[in-house]
């Protein structure tokens, strides 16, 4: 099925249309948002649903580093993509990779020096130091959020 992107969510990619993804691994990454569902509306803001995908891209990105090899382009979108989801998600809104410089400062859950350390992977995606920084930034996340949860029940 054919669905419209909207521009909040082209953040890899400047194309208006693309088909719905089977999964949060595949572009145009955005499966819930472009779907219809509300993850970031139930109890644990939906961050089951990327557990999974994360830890096998994460794999896969360590496989490749493993045998030094530079095209991980498809693994760094793909966690880069669950990682907005999370960060939005936990602060009960949809992913919005497109605007996270504006809106971050309004998170109330976030990892500790994010608009710096996040600066430094937008910058530079593809390194090994930045997807290693992005994997700490979601263990980081997940940890807030928890914390979050638990000081705010909904």
């Amino acid at each position: 099925m054919t669905v419209r992107i909207p521009e909040e969510l082209r953040y890899f990619s400047t194309e208006r249309e693309a088909e719905l993804p089977e999964s949060v691994c595949v572009y145009p990454y955005f499966k819930y948002e472009l779907g219809g569902e509300k993850p970031w509306e139930s109890e644990k803001s939906g961050l089951p649903l990327l557990e999974s995908a994360w830890a096998k891209m994460e794999q896969a990105l360590d496989e490749k580093q493993r045998i030094r090899s530079k095209d991980v382009k498809e693994e760094v979108d793909a966690l880069l993509a669950m990682f907005f989801m999370a960060l939005f998600w936990v602060n009960g809104q949809p992913a919005a990779p497109v605007l996270w410089k504006e809106k971050q400062a309004d998170f109330a859950v976030k990892p500790i020096n994010f608009l710096e350390r996040f600066t430094y992977i937008d910058n530079r995606p593809y390194t090994y130091m930045a997807y290693r920084q992005l994997i700490e930034l979601m263990t980081e996340l997940k940890k807030a959020a928890a914390v979050y949860a638990i000081k705010n029940p909904r």
